[in-house]
């Protein structure tokens, strides 16, 4: 499991790729929404990109909960650390991102 620096570092790569900035550029309370006016359909792609290079499925509906960038990024360290809750119907109440592990052969 990657450190939550590392997986801070992948998030704001993966942003950065979808909206042609630096990733220098993306800090923890950047909102994508309100800073860079993201749309759906970015999000979309940045969650698409993030499931590939992380390796699990992310739920779309979820994903626009996130606040800002560290939002998500503690979201997705919290349900990479923990297996039991990323399984299917077990996240947690007030969870906002539902990782399970992707398909073999779906990366």
């Amino acid at each position: 499991m990657p450190t939550r620096e590392e997986l801070a570092a992948t998030v704001r790569t993966v942003i950065s790729d979808v909206l042609g900035t630096e990733p220098d550029a993306l800090q923890e309370r950047t909102s994508l929404a309100d800073d860079y006016g993201v749309d759906s359909l970015e999000l979309m792609e940045i969650g698409a990109r993030l499931e590939r290079t992380l390796h699990l499925r992310i739920d779309p509906d979820d994903l626009l909960s996130a606040r800002d960038v560290g939002h998500a990024v503690d979201l997705l360290h919290a349900r990479a650390a923990d297996p039991a809750t990323a399984a299917p119907g077990s996240r947690p109440a007030g969870a906002v991102i539902d990782l399970v592990p992707a398909p073999e052969g779906s990366a």
